[in-house]
């Protein structure tokens, strides 16, 4: 499948993206647009902030002999014995003194000494900006928060009011400079993705997208009914108050009673269709001043229609939000009141729900959680101060009116079937597992990540009767401009431990069990805190191979082996994404027969988010999620005797 891709496309949150071949394209022409393109990332960052107080090291290039090593045992529960004897011979080849391995290490090391961090420029481009199909539900995360109550539609108003100001008010915290640098146990973690939230846009082009980004923005922009509106937050006084922003959104409600051309929908397209669009878009009317409105605003509220209550007779509130939150929902509801090339898009309707969808390009999920729970605390702090004065002054906002003939208008009918069909597939089970949450797993001793990846690949294992290759991310953050790295989180440990749950659970003593299940979760541990010092497997093998494109040389023997291709087909993706609110973080699988989990582990309670394909006949949210409550029960039943 990989054969002629720019390299392994892992994202995510914090999750990894899917394969997907650019037919037509040779690798080479795709290694030119990369080169262009890193001429422009090469320089300073896209925003002049520096969050840092204390310096960080960079991300440091493993031994190649060790990263091997921990290759080849990752394997182990994945291949046969016949198969993982033929990658043994593989990987010793590439690393051998007369194998390709060494040269490309040496190359990877001289990158290192010469860039603040050697993967940073690829990465952005191959997993983000270079990612072809749609952003939504493959790589633009949702945020689901807990639902409100909104009596009356003035209710509405002030909450959004409210979320403005909130938004404004972190926006100017964070350019303060004042923010604590955080710290995982002694270590400084890198501040600036804070900077890279608001203000930040994803630009469409021709094979590599644009990321940009504006550090003074003064204005945001309110789609309400697939209409566009310009309101600018902040005059010569500051950040306007809520009462003034209140008569503003009202005023907007008003003036949009009638949809709009759906315009947002067309950036829930391919990417490369997308761009096409986009160049043809920018040639009409006033439409290149209007998209650079968009570009250069702050973030995008967007005031959604109400979902029906027949959405909700097949899955809870919790599911259905997701789907509203990564797509819209479909294009008759609100598929089209988005522009999701915008870094955060704030998102709430009249029947009570508030939620964020963030494109992924400019950083990891948890600064877009730190984001969303101060705006939540803002908006709970002001439920008890005075409410609504009808200023006659509000700023009235500008409506934004894109011209259109008859080629766009083509090209959103196309658009809206790609929306409507990616969006009716992803099959979405949310819950809040109330049976306990971390303190009760703490209380046993164990550890709570870990015990909750484990829990997921015995019901992985449980439901598909085979192991999976099941990807984790950690966050790099105690490097400069580091990402993330993969946790192989699949181990000979965990799937013997799923073994015996599923085949021969009645065999073993309640001792055996605690003994395998602390066993695999001790495991999973060690190669989660490997991967989060930077020495993981991955990202080396993953910078092995963009510097053998580099070089223009031919795919090592090693990339094109079962032993890779299977273990980076990731059928299971997770990531633990903490909220201090009732809200989770939802997302789509990266392969067309995965799941995908996210997760937001709290004292009392576990928020999941659960989601699988429809088109798939080997895959069901549902029974995921049934099996995942039933094992984690088990589970802390096991490790309670």
């Amino acid at each position: 499948m990989d054969a002629i891709t720019v390299g392994l496309a892992s994202s995510f949150l914090e999750k990894p993206t899917m394969y997907k071949i650019l037919s037509n394209v040779s690798k080479y022409t795709v290694y030119n647009e990369l080169h262009k393109t890193s001429s422009i990332l090469r320089g300073p960052s896209i925003t002049t902030l520096n969050l840092n107080k204390q310096s960080l090291p960079k991300q440091p290039v493993p031994d190649l002999k060790q990263t091997a090593e921990r290759y080849l045992k990752s394997l182990k529960p994945l291949l046969t014995d016949e198969e993982h004897k033929n990658t043994e011979k593989i990987v010793n080849e590439f690393i051998s003194k007369n194998g390709v391995g060494p040269r490309l290490h040496a190359k990877l090391l001289e990158r290192y000494h010469n860039t603040d961090n050697w993967m940073k420029e690829w990465w952005l481009q191959v997993a983000y900006l270079g990612y072809r199909v749609p952003v939504i539900v493959h790589s633009s995360p949702g945020t689901v928060g807990p639902p409100v109550t909104f009596n009356k539609p003035d209710d509405l108003y002030l909450f959004a009011a409210r979320l403005i100001v909130g938004v404004c008010n972190y926006n100017e915290m964070v350019k303060s400079g004042n923010m604590k640098q955080e710290m995982a146990r002694n270590d400084p973690l890198d501040m600036q993705p804070y900077g890279l939230i608001l203000g930040t846009h994803r630009q469409p082009n021709k094979m590599i997208d644009k990321l940009l980004h504006t550090d003074e923005a003064t204005h945001i922009i309110i789609i309400s009914n697939n209409h566009f509106f310009k309101l600018c937050v902040i005059d010569k006084n500051g950040i306007l108050n809520e009462s003034k922003f209140m008569s503003a959104i009202k005023d907007i409600a008003d003036r949009s009673c009638m949809p709009g051309k759906p315009i947002g929908i067309l950036t829930g397209n391919d990417r490369d269709t997308w761009a096409k669009d986009h160049s043809l878009l920018l040639e009409l009317g006033n439409n290149r001043n209007i998209i650079k409105n968009i570009e250069t605003s702050l973030f995008i509220l967007c005031l959604d229609k109400n979902i029906p209550k027949t959405a909700f007779q097949e899955k809870n509130n919790a599911s259905v939000r997701a789907v509203q939150t990564m797509t819209g929902f479909n294009s008759c509801l609100n598929a089209a009141n988005r522009w999701h090339d915008k870094t955060v898009q704030y998102i709430i309707s009249a029947d009570g729900y508030i939620g964020m969808e963030y494109e992924h390009s400019p950083c990891e999920g948890i600064p877009v959680a730190v984001l969303h729970d101060y705006v939540l605390r803002y908006i709970t702090a002001r439920e008890n101060s005075p409410k609504y004065e009808d200023f006659k002054d509000f700023p009235r906002a500008e409506l934004l009116k894109f011209e259109t003939n008859n080629v766009i208008e083509n090209a959103i009918e196309k658009a809206t079937d790609t929306v409507d069909k990616l969006s009716d597939d992803i099959d979405m089970e949310c819950f809040t597992f109330d049976k306990f949450g971390t303190d009760a797993i703490k209380a046993i001793k164990l550890s709570p990540d870990s015990f909750i990846q484990i829990a997921m690949q015995v019901t992985f294992y449980n439901l598909q009767r085979e192991p999976q290759a099941h990807y984790e991310s950690a966050a790099l953050r105690r490097f400069i401009n580091a990402r993330t790295e993969c946790i192989r989180s699949t181990c000979t440990e965990s799937v013997e431990f799923a073994k015996m749950l599923c085949y021969d659970s009645d065999c073993k003593t309640k001792a055996q069990k605690k003994e395998m299940m602390i066993k695999a979760i001790n495991a999973h541990k060690e190669i989660a805190g490997q991967a989060a010092i930077g020495q993981g497997v991955d990202r080396h093998l993953f910078g092995l191979k963009m510097i053998a494109q580099s070089e223009r040389m031919e795919l090592p023997e090693l990339y094109k082996d079962i032993g890779y291709t299977k273990s980076t087909c990731f059928n299971l993706t997770s990531s633990q994404v903490p909220y201090t609110s009732a809200s989770f973080m939802c997302y789509g699988p990266v392969v067309p027969d995965g799941y995908a989990c996210c997760y937001n582990p709290r004292p009392k309670d576990i928020l999941f988010a659960c989601s699988s394909f429809k088109s798939c006949e080997k895959t069901n949210t549902k029974d995921f999620a049934r099996v995942l409550q039933q094992t984690l029960y088990d589970m802390r039943e096991i490790g309670s005797e």
